[in-house]
């Protein structure tokens, strides 16, 4: 496995550095968000006395610092281009291969971090500087916040694939792909930190997989639970990633009795 993981690396790396200036232009318009987010929360927090709930304008900027970063690290985008593989007879050959096709997506997944987060740690650090950031991070914090991404990752990365899969059934999967979307744009903490939302919609962020993904590793970075909060959502990460592998496991079975494409 180390040989064939080392020959994809290679091989999506050379295929990646074909397309520097697209690779560059995704990242840079992945900025825009998170700060316009920002912007209008510093204009709340203005609006209110300098302080909206818990956070004033650095709390605010070292959140949406923290969240710019870990959305990159942990995004995924299997669930947009799986439904083209399968309505195109693509995943055939790969089915007909050892190595299953999760594999091909792990290592572009990871290659295409590694060779855009060069150009994204200059930028977080100027929108840090810009709008005077504050991080109240200790040390325990960055050690949990590791593996918190990680996790936040494989969250991302899973629940993508399980939602993917629906292609197995439909031809057409853009609907469903974009109500997920909406539903994580709302519970993962990209509008505001998981702390301002609203009682019912905060508690249906932490029940549902959304706020484990993104809000829950940046709000960790920036240093923001205590230590026995902080072992709690990453307690609420694994569990909610064995959930998904279960899910994944049990729809890539279904799927594939129900898979019908050219050369299939």
């Amino acid at each position: 496995m180390i040989r064939i993981y080392r020959a994809l690396f290679v091989a999506m790396f050379q295929q990646a550095s074909q397309y520097r200036v697209s690779w560059f232009l995704y990242v840079f318009f992945s900025f825009i968000r998170p700060i316009i987010f920002l912007a209008a929360w510093i204009a709340v927090a203005d609006a209110q006395g300098g302080r909206v709930g818990g956070f004033d304008r650095s709390d605010l900027a070292g959140y949406f610092v923290a969240v710019t970063l870990v959305t990159h690290l942990t995004m995924s985008w299997d669930m947009h281009e799986f439904e083209y593989e399968v309505r195109q007879g693509q995943l055939s050959p790969k089915l007909l291969r050892p190595l299953h096709p999760i594999n091909y997506a792990i290592v572009a997944n990871l290659v295409w971090k590694m060779v855009t987060v060069v150009g994204v740690v200059p930028v977080v650090v100027a929108i840090a500087w810009t709008f005077d950031a504050r991080f109240a991070t200790q040390p325990w914090h960055v050690a949990l916040a590791v593996p918190s991404i990680v996790l936040g990752a494989a969250l991302y990365f899973t629940f993508g694939w399980v939602l993917a899969l629906v292609a197995f059934w439909t031809t057409r999967v853009q609907s469903v792909v974009t109500l997920y979307s909406r539903a994580a744009f709302i519970f993962a903490g990209q509008i505001a930190p998981l702390a301002l939302l609203p009682g019912p919609l905060q508690a249906a962020a932490y029940a549902m997989p959304f706020g484990y993904m993104l809000g829950v590793p940046a709000d960790i970075l920036r240093g923001g639970p205590d230590l026995p909060t902080a072992l709690l959502l990453v307690a609420g990460q694994v569990a909610w990633l064995a959930v998904g592998i279960l899910a994944y496991r049990a729809v890539w079975k279904a799927g594939l009795r129900a898979y019908t494409a050219v050369g299939a």
